[in-house]
């Protein structure tokens, strides 16, 4: 492919992504499946340019407001400070599998481009203004920084199964492999792969002693510290990550209810557990719901509520998604996470154990929740973490005080938050 083609391929991809609201590798993935002419080299360039210009979308999207025009697909390619407007007019005049050439509004806006110096926070950030506004509260003077690193790239994670292996066989298979890795600092049984590779057709997923996990998905259920012959909930399962890490930390004893209401996500759980080995779960869905809470009412030794959120923490890996998010949806689903909290606070036996978990970093979701929670159910009491911790877990950096809070920045890991409250006996 020449250069103007490749360029061409980018618009187009970026121009699906934004009028489909689809997500970026899908259409990244798509896009090379039906595009066999392209080689290795032209697949890289193309995927490249399009994360590079997702990455730097609110710097972008300033510029060619600033400019007085009207944000397109192509105009959000082209508002790059880095390229002089004679580069992109002669990649778009130069025919064949090129993109048509710029007409005289683009020529109009791309000459009047602001300096970045004058860009305000949340075009530095690549964050929605509404958005950049309400993590001011959570980072502080570390705002800029913490949200530098959300904007980042995201390691490969993977939490080894210790049902069939522990970390350092795996770390040795990798390092056979040719695949370069280390030990994840928090959590005892993780694995960080700096750069991205198929680990589908490795014979360590294919056997089930590998998934791909973030470390702080990891800490967070390693924080219900679920144990053998327990009664154990998961009750916003989803598609099982972190209800496998408890039927390894069970070692597949007791009984370990795997919940959710999205019946397609619960369907992704079925292979997984297979190939895990993982044999104490009980799948529930919606319509056993019901049943399920007065059953276990009063009875669960654990219940883990990783609820359903707005993903903020895991933006780096979704740059687009940071700009589909909606602040007006933040009422309904506080209401639906509180409801939530209130079902697994039912659920806890008298000494048992409920922990909250989301992927956000907006303080709505976290703190402010674990506060309400707090308020309404006085026979629940905030438990340390330094004694919530199973043994292996001894980083310093997340022993002190009641509540989880990683980030980017800080801990290399997705945003996340979670907190541990003990039923009073």
């Amino acid at each position: 492919m020449t250069p103007a083609a490749r360029l061409a391929a980018s618009i187009e991809i970026i121009t699906e992504i934004l009028e489909r609201a689809a997500a970026a590798d899908r259409v990244v993935t798509e896009w090379q499946r039906r595009s066999r002419f392209a080689g290795a080299k032209d697949r890289r360039a193309v995927s490249e340019t399009v994360y590079a210009v997702l990455r730097e979308q609110g710097m972008r999207r300033w510029r060619v407001e600033a400019a007085g025009a009207t944000l397109t697909p192509r105009l959000l390619v082209f508002a790059d400070a880095a390229t002089p407007l004679h580069v992109w007019k002669e990649l778009c005049a130069a025919g064949g599998y090129g993109p048509p050439p710029l007409d005289d509004t683009e020529i109009a806006a791309l000459s009047k481009l602001p300096s970045d110096e004058d860009a305000p926070l949340w075009a530095r950030a690549n964050l929605p203004p509404s958005v950049a506004e309400m993590v001011q509260a959570t980072f502080g003077v570390h705002t800029e920084m913490e949200l530098a690193a959300l904007n980042g790239r995201a390691p490969l994670d993977i939490r080894v199964n210790t049902l069939q292996a522990n970390r350092e066989t795996v770390l040795e298979q990798l390092r056979a492999d040719s695949i370069a890795a280390a030990a994840t600092p928090l959590s005892p049984i993780g694995i960080r792969i700096p750069e991205r590779v198929r680990l589908d057709m490795n014979s360590l997923y294919r056997d089930g002693l590998i998934e791909p996990q973030d470390e702080a998905a990891q800490l967070a259920g390693l924080l219900v510290d679920a144990k053998p012959d327990e009664t154990v909930v998961d009750l916003c399962a989803g598609a099982g990550g972190k209800t496998l890490l408890l039927a390894a930390c069970m070692r597949n004893q007791g009984v370990l209810h795997a919940c959710d209401n999205d019946a397609r996500r619960l369907a992704r759980l079925v292979p997984r557990l297979e190939r895990a080995g993982a044999r104490n779960i009980v799948i529930r869905d919606a319509d056993t719901m019901p049943a399920l809470l007065n059953e276990l009412e009063g009875k669960a030794d654990r219940v883990l509520l990783d609820v359903p959120c707005s993903g903020s923490g895991t933006w780096r890996r979704n740059p687009e998604a940071r700009w589909r998010y909606d602040p007006a949806s933040l009422d309904e689903v506080l209401r639906r996470q509180r409801g939530l909290l209130e079902d697994g606070a039912r659920l806890v036996r008298p000494g048992g154990r409920l922990v909250y978990a989301t992927c956000s970093i907006l303080p709505a979701e976290n703190g402010d929740q674990a506060d309400w929670f707090l308020a309404h159910h006085a026979e629940f009491t905030a438990l340390p973490l330094a004694e919530a911790w199973p043994a292996g877990v001894t980083d310093q950096r997340i022993r002190s005080g009641d509540r989880l809070i990683l980030t980017p920045y800080r801990h290399g890991t997705d945003g996340f938050f979670a907190a541990a409250f003990r039923r009073q006996a």
